[in-house]
């Protein structure tokens, strides 16, 4: 009998080990699978398609934040970065900002927003000519930051707030 317990002994730790092989190999399947980036930022990101061209919706998109007193507090110009190395890049510019005061409590409870704050905005012309506007998801922040459920009510005033900056930009704010 006891040769029989070693080697069922002996085959578990087999049995544990390709099982968790298999999830680690059908995860990276998985993995592989969603390798197109526009998923993965629709899944982190809020896109809007502009009625207007890019100089118009990168300026109504500052006057938006201005309105609503938010600040910024960087301005990355992609295209110039691309100029600065003698490349060509459409327009693409990302704006940083938010409200101290909300996005300071929020990384008092969650110290790692600090990597995600202040929130981002894009304006972009993409392959096909069309200038889009997107921004931080509130909802991606929310599902990849669970004890931010906690602030829901901040996580929805930022939400609309977004989508209201958004549309303001693109023009689709009727």
């Amino acid at each position: 009998m006891k040769p029989i317990v070693f080697a069922l002994a002996a085959a578990l730790p087999l049995a544990a080990l390709t099982a968790c092989e298999t999830e680690t190999a059908q995860a990276t399947t998985a993995e592989t699978r969603q390798v197109d980036p526009i998923d993965r930022a629709a899944a982190r990101y809020s896109i809007t398609t502009s009625t207007v061209d890019f100089d118009e919706t990168l300026r109504r998109l500052y006057e938006a934040i201005d309105r609503r007193d938010l600040t910024v507090f960087a301005t990355v110009d992609h295209a110039a970065g691309a100029r600065s190395v003698e490349m060509e890049l459409p327009p693409a510019t990302v704006i940083f900002f938010g409200s101290p005061r909300i996005g300071t409590s929020l990384m008092d409870a969650v110290p790692i927003l600090s990597a995600e704050l202040p929130l981002r905005a894009a304006v972009y012309r993409d392959k096909d000519g069309t200038v889009k506007v997107a921004t931080t998801s509130a909802t991606a922040l929310g599902r990849d930051y669970p004890v931010l459920r906690e602030q829901s009510d901040k996580l929805s005033a930022i939400s609309a707030n977004l989508a209201a900056l958004r549309a303001e930009a693109a023009g689709t704010d009727g």
